[in-house]
């Protein structure tokens, strides 16, 4: 919703609606023209050229927008929290600090669902026994962690 009415509103009854002389803010001479006519490049040749130092125009790019965003919400869906078994070995320490991980003799437990982490990936190398409870994991890092003494719980399974 509005903060303000439009402008237009405010100035009806008037002659030239508050743009000055008759005929302003009308059609496509507000515009400079419509598309790549001679006004366009007149009037915005230096955003013209800026993008032809770039490397634009190519023989299909067109000025103006294409396509759309999509929502928020379903960009979302198909975003994944992953961390790395490299990552995870240096940070348990630091996990167990802030009480998100425990430690029992010199096996760790943590649950990376509580920590927003929804993979774990398998670059670098582990040394800590590590017990895990994760939604997902790639084949190398649970082979990995196994290699380590530790073991790997899928949530996805459990349900």
């Amino acid at each position: 919703m509005r903060k303000y009415p439009k402008k237009i509103r405010k100035m009806r009854g008037t002659r030239t609606c508050g743009y000055g002389r008759v005929g302003q803010h009308r059609k496509s001479g507000q515009r400079a023209g419509r598309g790549k006519t001679t006004q366009w490049k007149a009037s915005k040749k230096s955003y013209y050229l800026k993008q032809k130092e770039l490397g634009f125009p190519d023989p299909d790019w067109d000025m103006g927008k294409k396509g759309f965003k999509r929502p928020a919400d379903m960009v979302r869906l198909y975003r994944v929290n992953a961390i790395n078994v490299m990552d995870l070995d240096l940070k348990i320490e630091s996990l167990v600090q802030d009480k998100k991980a425990s430690k029992s003799g010199n096996v760790y437990s943590l649950n990376l669902n509580d920590i927003n982490i929804q993979k774990i990936l398998a670059r670098g190398e582990i040394n800590k026994k590590i017990n895990l409870s994760v939604k997902k994991a790639s084949k190398k890092a649970v082979q990995k962690i196994e290699a380590a003494g530790g073991k790997v719980t899928l949530l996805s399974e459990a349900k």
